[in-house]
């Protein structure tokens, strides 16, 4: 599947700049538990670049980084900052782990030229990001 290319960077393959989005959101995922800050450094980043980027191949990536950011940081801010408990910081570091190897899977994807879709909110994505 051709996706072209990025309308922002001139040269790079739509597919593998959404690749690196992922990958960059899986990082940041797994980081997240030392620095709930770092989200929201991603948020900003992958806000602007949604309404920068005109490929909707990246828009998508975009939108999907933001959705999975939002969750990584409501799970950092219930269980990290308002439920200091072990057992909670247990919970927030699966669901860490679990957006984190969603993302990569989706990177490995976006390289291939595929798209991966949340369940339950794909229709919701594809909507805003026409």
């Amino acid at each position: 599947m051709n996706n072209g290319d990025s309308t922002l960077i001139k040269g790079l393959k739509a597919n593998v700049f959404a690749a690196i989005l992922y990958f960059f959101g899986a990082a940041v995922s797994l980081l997240s538990g030392f620095g709930g800050w770092l989200g929201f450094i991603l948020l900003v980043f992958a806000a602007a670049l949604f309404f920068i980027e005109g490929n909707p191949f990246v828009r998508r990536a975009c939108f999907t980084l933001l959705l999975l950011n939002v969750l990584t940081l409501v799970s950092w801010l219930l269980f990290r900052v308002t439920l200091p408990w072990n057992f909670f910081k247990v919970i927030n570091w699966i669901i860490d782990c679990a957006v984190a190897v969603f993302l990569v899977f989706s990177g490995l994807c976006a390289l291939n030229g595929k798209k991966v879709d949340i369940p339950f909110l794909a229709g919701f994505i594809d909507s805003v990001c026409k």
